[in-house]
């Protein structure tokens, strides 16, 4: 007897869909990172930290491993391109200025871009016991 099977074009469009999710993830942490970052409590790169923890949290329960991998890719690649000079200079991830008065101010580029992907990682290889995620 046959089996009836899925589709493969759902896994790819799930592949996609994860590794624009990290882009996007990426994009709006990389928007919000420099909140409060002058002030006592940083709550800009909370924020972006809890977006792209729960965003590759759910891109390894639905797609699994790969899922997180694409993620990474996704939201390491649009990190990557903001840090670079825009048109007129400037830049969305700042890594250092003489303008910066606060150690927050100062390290909140690099503790962005280092922590994102820490993060990522560290969710790729806990246990799916862990995270909940055994069926």
């Amino acid at each position: 007897m046959s089996e009836t099977r899925k589709p493969k074009t759902s896994h790819y469009a799930a592949y996609i869909g994860v590794l624009l999710l990290g882009g996007l993830s990426g994009i709006a942490g990389t928007l919000v990172h420099r909140l409060g970052a002058t002030q006592v409590f940083p709550y800009g790169i909370i924020i972006a930290f809890l977006l792209l923890t729960s965003s590759a949290y759910w891109a390894r329960s639905v797609v699994g491993a790969i899922g997180i991998g694409l993620h990474i890719i996704g939201s390491s690649s649009a990190l990557w391109l903001l840090m670079g000079k825009g048109p007129g200079g400037d830049v969305l991830i700042p890594v250092w200025s003489p303008a910066f008065t606060t150690f927050v101010d100062q390290h909140a580029g690099i503790i962005w871009l280092c922590g994102s992907l820490l993060v990522q990682v560290c969710l790729l290889i806990l246990p799916s016991r862990w995270l909940g995620l055994d069926k």
